[in-house]
């Protein structure tokens, strides 16, 4: 096939097209093209702005940031609309709206019914596009975010707070659930003892017909028993300053003991088996990788999907149709149709034949703009820490 960009916008697809005369061409013999990923569960601020090129160097052209302070990700994604900055688009939700302890970053303090709905408000009015709940966001609280935003056309998603049920989560109309809910999905089900698919029937199909999106980010739950017992991340020779204290600050406060880490592992292996049967229930999935090592990180939590039994068609659907699926934008991204914008993956091997492959990046076109190899060989390695001055 051929594809032709123009001003940002797919213009014409086929076998034998006219190429238009002074048209900058890319040979794409024997490569492969697919829709430019999202990472739908990011913390920009967490990553800092200097990692923004690694997302789109790694074909990663937008992210739904999931909590950052409204000074920080409001002008971050204005800026990056206007094309001043190169980046992924952003869809952001502003501070989380909980009852967290003081030192948890990236919060809005909630701790009632009036409270919650004033925030809404006042998020709503300052731009943001969805609103985040979290495991402390109280109860009361909670229900009144459900209200209000509904009231305001605004979705919200995020984590089933601990004193509201699965269930009642799954009916308050959240768009989608993170991380499982820290694995409360498949960990209470009703009944007793390890999981089964069976008792967790009911709650899945519930999922499934409430049409309420998972971002499981189940790599990085995989990763955590082996940082927090201290070894070193993924890519972590292209982690910021910042992501680095982040996350020595995390392990410091969680304090995890051998016990607690080899629940987690247990936990890890049930979670593989949760999302197969949550997919065979009918429920609908987004790629998100949370707070590691930006661009690369979404690579991993692809092959995690496969290896919790999506095929790799399926895991890179939920980084492109699933994802604008999700945001109402599939008239105009997710897949590489005529009329849509020109985000876009150029791959040397068949993601359909080995997930790995999504790492193989070409080349990428983010909103019609044009990334070498070359180019994008050159930014990743300017943020290697041993390149850094």
């Amino acid at each position: 096939m051929t594809v032709v960009v123009r001003e940002g916008r797919i213009e014409q697809i086929g076998r034998r097209i006219a190429v238009p005369r002074g048209a900058l061409r890319v040979d794409g013999a024997g490569k492969f093209l697919i829709p430019g990923l999202w990472d739908m569960h990011s913390h920009n601020q967490a990553s800092g702005v200097e990692s923004l090129d690694l997302f789109v160097a790694n074909g990663v052209v937008g992210t739904r940031d999931m909590g950052s302070d409204l000074d920080f990700i409001l002008p971050l994604r204005d800026r990056i609309h206007r094309n001043e900055l190169l980046g992924p688009e952003i869809v952001a939700a502003g501070p989380i709206l909980d009852d967290a302890p003081p030192e948890w970053p990236f919060r809005r303090r909630v701790t009632n019914a009036e409270d919650a709905r004033e925030a809404v408000r006042d998020l709503k009015n300052r731009g943001v596009d969805f609103i985040k709940v979290h495991n402390n966001t109280p109860r009361e609280a909670f229900f009144a975010i459900a209200d209000e935003s509904l009231k305001l056309g605004l979705p919200f998603a995020g984590h089933i707070p601990l004193k509201v049920t699965i269930e009642e989560g799954i009916s308050s109309g959240m768009k989608s659930i993170e991380h499982l809910s820290e694995s409360r999905i498949f960990r209470e089900c009703p009944g007793k003892g390890a999981y089964s698919a069976a008792r967790c029937q009911p709650i899945f199909e519930s999922i499934a017909a409430k049409g309420v999106w998972q971002t499981p980010t189940g790599a990085f739950y995989q990763l955590i028993p082996d940082v927090f017992s201290g070894k070193p991340f993924p890519n972590e020779e292209y982690a910021t300053d910042r992501a680095l204290e982040l996350n020595r600050a995390n392990i410091r406060a969680a304090n995890l003991d051998e016990r607690t880490l080899a629940i987690l592992r247990s936990q890890n292996a049930t979670r593989l088996t949760a999302v197969h049967d949550l997919l065979s229930s009918g429920a609908r999935f987004l790629a998100g990788c949370d707070a590691w090592v930006p661009g690369f990180c979404l690579h991993d939590e692809l092959q995690w999907l496969t290896e919790a039994g999506l095929s790799p068609l399926q895991a890179i659907q939920t980084a492109t149709i699933n994802a604008a699926r999700f945001l109402e934008r599939e008239k105009d991204q997710g897949t590489v149709e005529t009329g849509k914008r020109a985000d876009l993956v150029l791959l040397e091997g068949d993601p359909l034949v080995d997930i790995h492959n999504t790492r193989r990046v070409a080349a990428v076109v983010v909103r019609g703009r044009l990334l070498s190899r070359t180019e994008i060989d050159r930014m990743v390695a300017a943020r290697r820490r041993r390149a850094r001055p």
